[in-house]
C-alpha cells in the first residue's frame, strides 16, 4: 500500500516563496501625458486604468489563494499528526 505524507516544512517554504514573489509585483504608476488632448491619449489612459484594476484584482485573488493554501496545508499537518 502506498503512503502519502505531507512534508510540511518544504511546502510551507514554497508558500513563503510565493508570498515573497507576490510582494515584489508592483502596479505600474500612470504616466503623465502632459497637456495632450488627443483621442488616442484618452484611450491609452483608459487602457492603463483598466490594466491597473485588473492587476489589483489578480493580486488580491493570488493573496487569497496563498492564504487558503496555507490554511489547507496546516489542516493537513494537523490531520497527519492525529493519524500517527
Amino acid at each position: 500500500m502506498y503512503q502519502i505524507e505531507l512534508n510540511h516544512s518544504v511546502v510551507s517554504g514554497r508558500i513563503d516563496e510565493a508570498e515573497q514573489a507576490l510582494g515584489q509585483v508592483t502596479r505600474p504608476s500612470s504616466t503623465s501625458s502632459g497637456r495632450n488632448r488627443l483621442a488616442v491619449t484618452a484611450a491609452w489612459q483608459d487602457g492603463e486604468q483598466m490594466m491597473v484594476q485588473l492587476l489589483s484584482a489578480y493580486l488580491a485573488g493570488v493573496r487569497k489563494n496563498i492564504a487558503d493554501t496555507r490554511a489547507n496545508v496546516n489542516l493537513l499537518k494537523r490531520q497527519d499528526e492525529v493519524i500517527k
